[in-house]
């Protein structure tokens, strides 16, 4: 629902802005910000007619809450569309409740009366730019870690090598006899290395059951990540027979 301000267009369409970014947000979507700006947009233009509506107040802001969410939710379903216009008019209550409280305004007729004009445009403003700093930088940590949790491994034996896809899990707690972590790997994958030495099976719970996995000896696995090169020897690793979305899950660092 728009919120008038002093008929002032730059604190309408900021307030708007904002009104629209945070409904994506609630909403758990992505951003769509052409159609923020043209909701935005068109709520600045509705916001012009509205001291001519006199009687109809209350009807253009219904309208403007429709057409407003309408625009945020262009191809979409109509219970995706009704369930942001919900979102978006109790936003615009709270969101103006906020307003009126942080700035010293009194809701009058629609509007958010204030000593001074732009008020509304410079907090709406510097809140955007700090919820998208944040979800910025929160999602450059997330993609960071991310990627930490995947590498490209090398596995050698019997003269021969193959490159494959590696996963740090800290769920895999595999030790051997001696302590030693144990890398899960898929057995087709390691064929091509031909036959490895054996050492003997170890029993696996897992999400989908107990099972008893054949181990072998690799006698060296080269692990590139993070621009980095580890390498580990004489690796006893458990040979899976399931198909499994990375080649090689090693023990979390």
């Amino acid at each position: 629902m728009i919120v008038y301000v002093e008929a002032v267009i730059l604190d309408n369409f900021c307030f708007d802005f904002l009104l629209g970014y945070l409904t994506y947000l609630f909403l758990r979507r992505k951003v769509r910000y052409a159609c923020v700006v043209l909701s935005a947009t068109v709520g600045s233009l509705i916001a012009l007619v509205y001291p001519l509506a006199k009687g109809y107040g209350m009807l253009v802001k219904i309208f403007a809450l429709f057409v407003c969410s309408l625009l945020l939710t262009l191809k979409r379903s109509v219970r995706s569309y009704l369930i942001a216009t919900f979102v978006y008019a109790v936003l615009s209550f709270v969101l103006s409740g906020i307003f009126c409280f942080l700035l010293g305004g009194k809701m009058a007729n629609g509007f958010i009366g204030l000593k001074w004009g732009g008020l509304v445009c410079i907090v709406s403003v510097g809140t955007f730019l700090l919820l998208y700093t944040a979800r910025q930088t929160i999602g450059l940590i997330g993609e960071r870690r991310r990627k930490e949790k995947f590498a490209t491994a090398e596995v050698f034996g019997n003269g021969k090598s193959i490159k494959i896809s590696a996963l740090f899990d800290s769920g895999n707690l595999l030790t051997d006899q001696n302590g030693e972590g144990v890398v899960v790997t898929d057995q087709r994958r390691l064929q091509a290395l031909g036959d490895l030495r054996e050492a003997g099976e170890m029993r696996v719970h897992t999400a989908s059951g107990s099972r008893v996995l054949k181990l072998v000896k690799i006698p060296e696995i080269r692990i590139y990540s993070r621009g980095r090169e580890n390498i580990l020897t004489n690796v006893t690793a458990a040979l899976s027979d399931l198909p499994e979305q990375y080649a090689l899950i090693l023990p979390c660092e």
